[in-house]
């Protein structure tokens, strides 16, 4: 009989073996893919704006206005002061 240690560390071997051969056929995959992509991009006319919200960007994301964080209104400014000019 194998104790609980042996079998988790297992479990963490087929783990990773499982992910590397996935990353493995993702690499394989990944050109086919974005040819088809491109193909249907061009096909349907697609263009960048229409497609911003799936695509990845790049740098950091801007944290969510929804987590009750309200807007506060733009503030106010003051009128410009009038310059006489100089004779």
């Amino acid at each position: 009989m194998t104790t609980p240690q042996q079998r988790l560390e297992e479990i963490a071997k087929q783990k990773k073996a499982l992910a590397d051969e996935e990353a493995q056929l993702l690499a394989a995959s990944k050109d086919a893919d974005l040819e088809t992509v491109k193909k249907l991009c061009k096909q349907h006319g697609f263009t960048a704006t229409q497609l911003r919200g799936c695509l990845a960007t790049k740098g950091k994301k801007k944290p969510a206005a929804a987590a009750g964080a309200a807007k506060k209104p733009a503030a106010k400014k003051a009128p410009a002061a009038k310059k006489s000019k100089a004779k």
